[in-house]
Formats: C-alpha cells, structure tokens, sequence
C-alpha cells in the first residue's frame, strides 16, 4: 500500500465528511501535510510491515489499536515534544484534531483495509489498550478545556517548573498580528505579569484607591489598566493576566472583589458579562486624569479640565468609545480576559481557603518523575515569539457560564444523559464525603457540565459516557480535591470511600493513592505534596 493511495483516501474522506463538507480546502490539505511531514503516514506503512503479519488489516481490530493507531499517536506526540519541552499550544491542536481525523478514517476505510490476517496464528502477538490507555491518547492540553470552563485558572507546582512561562506562551500564541500588540519582543501585548506581594491584605493594591495626596484622583494599578486596554481588543484576542506567586499573601483578601464579581458573570444577547468591579462614578468623577493614565495620553494635549468639551471625541478618537462605556457601565470583567495565577505550595506561602478554590480551576504542575523531562530540556526550542498564524481566541475563551446554556447548546441526547447522571454522580461523591466540610454543591455541578461542554466542543464524536467521565476525574482534580486536607480523625475514613468512589476516574485514583500514604506516615495528609 503507498503512501499516495493513503492521502488520495484519506483526502477524499474529509471531502466526504460531515463535519468538513463546509470548510474551505485549508484544513483538509493541513491535516494531511502535519500527517505526512510528521511521519505519521509513515508509522501506518511501517506498522503493516510486522512479521507475520499481511499488508491489509481492519482497524477495528485490537491490533490495529495497539500496534497503528497508538504509535501514531505518540510518534505526533512525541516528535513534537522531543523539539520543544513545552509544546506549542497550537500545534497540539492542530495534531490532535488530524490525528483524530485519520482514525476515523482507518476505522471506516473498509474498503482499502480488508481483513485477512491470521489471527489463531499470531494471537500471542496482540497488545490490548486498557482504558486508561486510550484516554492518554485522546487527551488535549486539559488546561485549555478548563480555561474555556472558566477563565480563572491556578498553576500549582515546585519551583522552576515553567507556570509563568505558559502564560506567556499562550498569549505570544493567540497576539493578533497588529503592531500595538507587538511592540516589545519579550512580552506581547495581550499579557500582564502582576508581581503578587507579601504586604497585600486589600483589593486597593489590584483595583485602585481614591487618593487626596497631591489633588483628588484615582490611583490606577497595573491591572485595572490591562482590563481596560482588554476592553479595546475584545473582539480580537484573549488577553492574559499572570498572577505571579499568587499566595504569597492571602487570596481571598485582596483578591475578594474579583473573586465575588467573577461569579456575577452572565451570557446577555451573546456576550459574557459581569458585574463591575470598579463603579461607574469613578469614572465619572475622575474623567480628565483617568482618560490620559488609561490610555497613555499625553498630559500635555489636555487643555481643558472640565470634562464637557465638544472635541472630546475627536480628541481621544477610538479611546473615547471605550471610556464612554466604563462611565456608563464601570469597569466590569472583559469577555476576553483570563486570570492565571501561579503559586507554590510550601511553608513561604499561604494555604488556599475553599473559597478560593471553589472558584478557580486549579491545575497541578510537577515534572515527570523521570530522567525523559531533563534529556528533553536539551532540545526544547523557543516557543516564546509572535506567530504569522495566531490562534483564534475562541480556543481560550468560554463561549457560555451558566449550565442551562450550555445544556440549551448541547445535543438533545448530551443534554437528557447529564440531567440523567450528574445528580446521581454527585450524590455519590458527597456521599463519599460525609463527615467531612468537604462536600460539594452546586458551582461544582455547573463547572461539570461546562466542562463537558468545552470537551464536547473538542470530541464531537465521542459518547456521552465516556466523555463525562473525563470531565468528572478532570473536575475531581480541579475543584474536588485540593480541597481536601485534614489528619487521620478526620480522613482516614473517608478517604477509603473516596478512593471507592474514584476508582474508574484515573487521575483521582492515583492522587488518593498518594494521598492515603502521606496519612499514616505524617499524620496529616493534603493535595498538594
């Protein structure tokens, strides 16, 4: 079988599909091109090469799975990793989106596949995929799934493991190509680092004070200036603020604003909104400095103080649109911004309280316990530069907040199978729970299903089963339990019924594993390491 007859099938599927009959011949050639470069049509070839084995196969087949579709898969994953230690965003996409393309086509091409391999000859020779497995295979970069489930996400690890370094990536990735954005080449101009420091115990250090020192104004921060410049580009590109050592002081103290007015936000006539953070009045009151601070005017083109001249437009140009609607509306969330905050969990920080953490999607970050991630260091090229070809803002951004709409966008069938198992699932984790000032409510269920609905965007074919049960062990990691903590009085009971409970969702397993081996030694057992 050549590799001309593989591209000239696998072409005419596309064209035949469902989902791509619409789409210009763009992605069609693109996935066939990163299959061919990448050598993946190759490991196809290869793979029917084996001893012992003929040149036509059927992919139902166990062995296919096992000796075809997974080495595509890691040799995609593995060839684009073994480059860079830190994975462009980006072309993880564009991997998996082809490589899951192409399986449905080996799966379907009957056709050019025949089955007439021996299989009483050759039967000791079969490697199976257990389920876990074939999760790994499928699984995208889950922060970008949590980020689309909310925009407020913590990165949690040791020390050095690359968490600002992500920010930053994904916003050099997504920078429009439009020269105020890319003025500087270290730092594009959809990002903000924020330098968390140990004296802040107030909103006033994130959000601004109303200051008499030197004449009535308003002290603008750093981050108050980067949401009103996202403001400007809402249509555009997902801007990014990095929290940067985010619990070096108490969170939920001079983060309490946000954090309160994030949960405020709301789909109105197609676009998220929230509540503001900063009330209109002060707009209002400090007009004349706000105006040349925010947009970095120069002071000296303001000549007249009295906030009601008729050239105010044509003196600020595009600017004024935007202050208009902070004086009219104040400064609320923008729909295109995310918050990340990057934190370190050992004795120079603070503990995270639960309401924090009910309200953000934690991830954790550690490197492979191996010597793979040091080798790889070697290799890693720079990802951190603009790209002609940014990323579409849609692959960071929540499209909805509420799980009524996002059950009122899902299918018929997805929808029906949530309100059929979620309170069920639930139950039986607060169950698991009792005893305990752990237990979930109802922000935990609506992030569940927002998650299903950024992984349904994602896996359009996969089944409603396997697909929740993804998004359950993802949100058992995120929201679940980091929450946990206590000493052996406490947990020792119901950590056996979580790990009960946990037993079909991977990566909770392993993770109540761990944390029922740090009880008895320590005493006390958490999360976090």
């Amino acid at each position: 079988m050549s590799i001309d007859l593989i591209k000239s099938s696998f072409r005419q599927f596309l064209e035949n599909h469902p989902k791509m009959k619409k789409d210009k011949p763009g992605p069609k050639d693109m996935y066939i091109n990163l299959l061919d470069s990448e050598g993946a049509l190759n490991v196809n070839i290869k793979a029917l090469q084996i001893p012992g084995f003929t040149t036509s196969y059927e992919c139902r087949n166990p062995f296919i799975w096992a000796n075809v579709i997974k080495p595509i898969y890691e040799f995609v994953y593995h060839s684009d990793k073994g480059k860079n230690p830190m994975p462009s965003i980006g072309t993880y996409w564009n991997h998996y989106a082809a490589i899951n393309k192409y399986i449905e086509f080996l799966k379907s091409s009957v056709d050019v596949m025949s089955t007439s391999y021996d299989w009483s000859a050759n039967n000791s020779q079969l490697q199976f995929l257990d389920n876990s497995e074939l999760e790994d295979l499928q699984t995208n970069p889950f922060y970008l799934t949590a980020m689309r489930t909310k925009p407020f996400l913590l990165l949690a690890g040791i020390s050095g493991t690359g968490k600002s370094r992500i920010v930053k990536q994904m916003a050099f990735e997504s920078c429009p190509n439009m020269d105020a954005l890319r003025k500087d080449p270290t730092s594009p101009g959809n990002y903000q680092l924020i330098e968390v420091k140990p004296n802040w115990h107030d909103s006033t250090e994130v959000l601004g004070y109303e200051s008499e020192i030197g004449g009535s104004h308003y002290v603008a921060t750093p981050f108050v200036k980067f949401l009103v410049k996202a403001m400007q580009y809402e249509d555009k590109a997902p801007f990014f603020v990095c929290m940067d050592e985010m619990n070096l002081a108490p969170v939920e103290q001079y983060f309490a604003e946000f954090l309160s007015v994030l949960e405020s936000r709301k789909l109105i006539n197609g676009k998220i909104t929230s509540e503001p953070l900063v009330k209109a009045d002060i707009f209002k009151k400090y007009e004349s400095s706000l105006k040349a601070e925010l947009f970095s005017l120069p002071k000296e083109s303001i000549t007249n103080y009295s906030d009601t001249t008729s050239d105010t437009a044509e003196l600020y140009g595009s600017f004024n649109d935007v202050y208009e609607r902070l004086k009219a509306e104040g400064l609320r969330i923008p729909s295109n911004l995310i918050v990340v905050g990057t934190v370190n969990m050992d004795e120079t920080t603070h503990q995270f309280s639960r309401k924090v953490i009910d309200r953000a999607m934690t991830i954790e970050m550690n490197i492979e316990d191996a010597e793979t991630p040091f080798k790889d260091f070697f290799e890693g090229g720079d990802t951190l530069h603009y790209f002609d070809n940014p990323q579409s803002r849609e692959l960071f951004l929540p499209k909805v907040v509420q799980a009524a709409d996002a059950l009122a966008q899902l299918s018929e069938e997805d929808a029906e199978y949530l309100k059929a198992n979620v309170p069920q699932l639930l139950f039986g984790l607060n169950t698991a729970l009792n005893g305990t000032p752990f237990k979930i409510a109802y922000r935990v269920q609506n992030e569940l299903v927002l998650y299903f609905y950024s992984l349904r965007e994602e896996k359009p074919d996969t089944d409603a089963e396997t697909l929740l049960a993804s998004a359950m062990d993802s949100i058992l990691m995120m929201k679940v339990l980091p929450r946990i903590e206590g000493d052996e009085d406490l947990l020792e009971k119901p950590l056996k019924a979580l790990a009960d409970f946990t037993a079909a969702y991977p990566q909770a397993s392993k993770k109540i594993a761990e944390m029922q081996q740090r009880l008895p030694q320590a005493h006390f057992t958490s999360f976090w390491p």
